[in-house]
């Protein structure tokens, strides 16, 4: 090994130290000495220079720099995209963190591209978890929808319930939870019949693995309901309304946020019947399990 290679060597493990006992600041110089060494050592834009680039940019994520820290990410992202053989694990593990980065400083249009070279690297990797490609799926289309491109995010949500199912099986709690946000999304778009079979689908799911008062349940009878309640389908959305109400009561003590919504959607739509009182009753229920 030359001098050069050697002392960088040397330089990650002292790194390597540093991170687990978290000593940033002085990580932060390590690892700059460390990048300055990979010029000399990799001047050919080798595999350990991108490491470099990645750790300095890692780190200055990690102190809350993130422009510094986006910009160290991108040179690590563009050496390894030019290494031949391409390393198709470094290339996920470089565009995903690239995604995050983009997506937490609201660079939506990068989060997107980066988010993308992520899920095609790692859907050639066995042992990439499929809950981390279908985080990013489900973040793309989360983006897609606040920019009014609702259209577009079906797609990622499709991909991602495949990549569940797959990994999964049909009759998995996380395949009815994807399940859960495409009918939403469903819901959302006024695709009332479609929300409906899906919702259904994961309620099925849910019923066979949890017991009767169980929140996911919960949530799945409540999500129906405002399928049904949205298309004007009253006497169903009253129906589920009250079940959803009946399981959270017996799942959880205090009220939470989910009881809350059901509460609050139910009461609106006993006013919308003309049956305030009854109305008026559901609230002041909800008040005394609040207080109580």
């Amino acid at each position: 090994m030359k001098g050069e290679e050697k002392l960088w060597s040397i330089l990650n493990e002292k790194l390597e130290t540093l991170r687990a006992t978290n000593r940033l600041p002085q990580a932060i110089r390590v690892a700059e000495t460390a990048l300055e060494v990979a010029k000399r050592a990799f001047p050919d834009g080798q595999a350990p220079l991108a490491t470099s680039f990645e750790t300095l940019g890692e780190l200055l994520d990690q102190k809350g720099d993130r422009a510094a820290a986006k910009a160290y990410l991108l040179k690590a992202h563009g050496i390894l995209e030019k290494v031949k053989p391409p390393d198709q694990r470094a290339i996920f593990r470089s565009a995903r963190r690239l995604g995050f980065l983009c997506d937490n400083i609201s660079q939506s249009q990068e989060a997107i591209r980066y988010y993308e070279k992520a899920i095609a690297a790692g859907v050639q990797l066995d042992e990439v978890p499929y809950s981390d490609l279908g985080t990013m799926l489900n973040n793309i289309a989360l983006i897609l929808r606040k920019s009014g491109r609702q259209k577009a995010a079906e797609p990622y949500y499709l991909q991602a319930l495949q990549i569940y199912e797959k990994q999964l099986g049909p009759d998995h709690p996380d395949v009815a939870s994807v399940l859960n946000n495409l009918a939403v999304f469903y819901t959302n778009e006024r695709r009332y019949t479609e929300a409906e079979e899906t919702h259904l689908r994961a309620l099925a799911i849910r019923e066979k693995l949890h017991p009767a008062a169980h929140p996911d349940i919960a949530q799945s009878k409540c999500n129906l309901a405002v399928v049904y309640h949205s298309r004007g389908d009253y006497a169903k959305a009253a129906e589920f309304y009250r079940d959803s109400l009946k399981i959270w009561e017996a799942a959880s003590e205090k009220p939470t946020q989910d009881y809350e919504i059901v509460v609050s959607n139910y009461a609106d739509l006993l006013r919308s019947l003309g049956q305030a009182r009854k109305a008026h009753q559901l609230e002041v229920r909800a008040r005394k399990r609040r207080s109580g």
